[in-house]
């Protein structure tokens, strides 16, 4: 929390996403006071498991949450392409900016890994199309340089930037 509070303090934005928080809504509301941001919304979590959290300064950005989903990429490409086509479809009758949080389960750049492929630099190729088909902008964050790992020893381990 109070790294949180010092991006705030320092960077002053206007709108904050949180993933990944793994806390339901009670812990949301007490951070959004202690944050001094009088709009929010949220998916929590289930279980152990996700959670978005967004907050804005109405005072300086109107935000209207069109639909509250959270967004998961599954990991089976098929379910995956499925999920790109229908947030697509999506932009394409929405006219006005909109912002998409989530797990995308897919990397852009080869430095996200921590490992690469031929297998990888077309499922990077191929979501960097979407992205830029749908005209998104990435929005940088701060925090670990890789959101998930596995692995039991330096001949298993894998990381990745997935979020």
């Amino acid at each position: 929390m109070v790294a949180l509070r010092e991006v705030v303090r320092v960077n002053k934005p206007n709108v904050i996403a949180l993933v990944e928080t793994h806390m339901g809504g009670a812990q949301a509301e007490k951070i959004a006071k202690l944050l001094n941001y009088n709009g929010h919304t949220r998916v929590d979590a289930q279980c152990f498991s996700g959670g978005i959290w967004i907050f804005w300064n109405p005072e300086l950005v109107s935000v209207n949450p069109i639909i509250e989903h959270a967004i998961y990429a599954s990991p089976d490409l098929s379910k995956r392409v499925d999920l790109w086509r229908e947030l697509k479809e999506f932009a394409s009758t929405h006219n006005k900016p909109w912002l998409l949080v989530g797990d995308f389960n897919d990397t852009r750049f080869a430095w996200e890994k921590s490992y690469s492929c031929a297998e990888t630099s077309r499922r990077s190729a191929r979501f960097n199309e979407w992205v830029d088909d749908l005209g998104l902008l990435e929005v940088e964050f701060s925090g670990s340089t890789h959101t998930w790992s596995r692995g039991n020893s330096i001949d298993t381990w894998q990381s990745a930037r997935l979020d």
